[in-house]
């Protein structure tokens, strides 16, 4: 085995080692942080506020063909609790205003 063979394989094996060991001590502070009720709704109000801050720069891209689609987009999910009618109409929207309007 010459010297990058066994550079490479430290590597690879320290890479292992720092990735459990980030996952362990993100599963043990939550764990801790579970206990507490206002770190608990933080973490359940999270994932909507990450979407959001990922969709919303798009939606004020697009313009008003945007804002009509995320809003069409919004109430048809809402009304028929079917997520991929909802985002093919959505995408059907900006398609039609990007190419016909």
């Amino acid at each position: 085995m010459n010297s990058f063979d066994m550079l490479a394989l430290v590597l690879i094996i320290l890479s292992g080692i720092i990735t459990y060991s980030l996952r362990f001590g993100g599963l043990l502070i939550g764990n801790m942080l579970s206990k507490h009720k206002f770190i608990e709704n933080l973490i359940k109000a999270l994932p909507g506020t990450l979407l959001l801050s990922f969709i919303f720069p798009s939606i004020i891209t697009e313009g008003i063909a945007g804002v009509i689609s995320a809003l069409s987009t919004g109430i048809i999910a809402k009304k028929t609790n079917n997520v991929l009618i909802a985002l093919l109409v959505g995408m059907f929207i900006i398609i039609i205003f990007r190419n016909i309007l």
